[in-house]
């Protein structure tokens, strides 16, 4: 019969797609594969931050990792229909932009105060060189007006003591806004992800109340069917009773896969705008770590520094001839590290900057190329 057929399609097609669990298996590989690769990367920093040795490896996995997912991203947004439609998760790509940059303008200030970390590097060095001729240097003037020792020395210290630290407050109020921004970020996507998930559970629950109701009305007008089969009238009336029967039997039926069609595609339409918020859930993570893995090596050139600096202290305020000399020895022993921490602030804030913008344009074509095609 007629009834049996499409209560049987309608059956299968609900419970197939129901043990899937996902209209996307894409989805579920992505994200698995995505969270191993994420913790590694965790295990790795957090290796590093023990022994404060971020290496310059570490950042370029962190990099490389953050560049491949706004790779995805961007592909993600362009191979979904109309997934920009959602003013939701536009709003979301847009404050994940905003992150980004700020990110970024991050990235360029601690740039920017490096500069000044050279700079002042530069003039530590000049003091060194001044403080090995000065050392040497024996004619103070004899009986004549005495020539104070390491004069010269303590002028290039004072101008690095005027320096001061270059990571000020502006650095630190940038950091600030920028984790507070990420932060955000992070919860604003998860209240899509639960808003998703409740859609979708809602989703399948209607599902499975259309899979009853229209099994339950195909079954009810088959029974019909089969009572008019059997009951005593005659001939005519019978054929013109099953005609009709299996006629609507057959529209209920039909209706009810159009139905569950309909819904299937509003499912991989949920499971779409998930796999883009999961991949920026990813891709904010890796900014995270990016920021407090540069904060770090911030945070070590500034102790570097300061070490220095509470040298140059007592070499400026204490100005006997001994105690200047100590002093020099001290900062020449540590400005060696100090160069080395500047470097790695260096290449690791280029780095990231690099990853950073690439990922920002990478997800601005994908953008465009969906506006064009509107």
């Amino acid at each position: 019969m007629a009834a049996v057929g499409l209560v049987s399609l309608l059956l299968s097609k609900y419970s197939s797609s129901d043990k899937n669990g996902t209209n996307e298996p894409n989805l579920n590989s992505y994200t698995t594969t995505c969270e191993q690769r994420f913790n590694k990367l965790k295990s790795e920093l957090a290796a590093g931050g023990k022994t404060e040795n971020y290496s310059l490896n570490s950042v370029k996995l962190l990099c490389g990792l953050l560049v491949e997912m706004n790779q995805n991203l961007a592909k993600s947004i362009i191979g979904s229909k109309g997934i920009l439609k959602n003013e939701e998760l536009r709003s979301l790509v847009d404050l994940y932009y905003e992150s980004s940059t700020k990110t970024l303008d991050l990235f360029n200030t601690v740039e920017k105060c490096t500069k000044k970390a050279k700079l002042s590097f530069l003039i530590i060095q000049t003091a060194i060189k001044q403080f090995e001729n000065e050392s040497m240097d024996t004619d103070f003037g004899g009986n004549l007006k005495k020539k104070k020792k390491y004069v010269e020395t303590l002028e290039e210290l004072n101008k690095v003591k005027a320096m001061g630290d270059p990571f000020g407050d502006e650095y630190k109020n940038q950091l600030k806004s920028v984790r507070a921004e990420q932060l955000m970020l992070l919860e604003k996507i998860h209240e899509l992800v639960v808003k998703i998930d409740k859609k979708k559970r809602k989703l399948k629950r209607r599902r499975r109340l259309v899979a009853i109701v229209y099994t339950a009305a195909a079954l009810t007008f088959g029974a019909v069917e089969t009572c008019v089969c059997i009951a005593f009238v005659p001939p005519l009336a019978v054929n013109s009773a099953v005609a009709a029967v299996t006629g609507l039997n057959y529209m209920i039926g039909t209706g009810g896969v159009l139905v569950n069609e309909v819904m299937k595609n509003r499912e991989k339409d949920l499971d779409r705008q998930k796999d883009v918020v999961n991949r920026m859930e990813g891709n904010t993570n890796v900014n995270i770590q990016g920021t407090n893995t540069i904060h770090s090596l911030v945070e070590k050139l500034i102790m570097s520094l300061s070490l220095i600096l509470g040298s140059v202290d007592l070499a400026v305020v204490n100005r006997e001839e001994e105690a200047v000399k100590l002093v020099m020895e001290e900062i020449v022993s540590e400005v060696a590290g100090f160069a080395k921490v500047i470097k790695e602030v260096d290449e690791a804030v280029a780095t990231c900057s690099t990853c950073v913008a690439s990922g920002k344009l990478e997800v601005s074509k994908s953008m465009s190329s969906k506006g064009k095609k509107k």
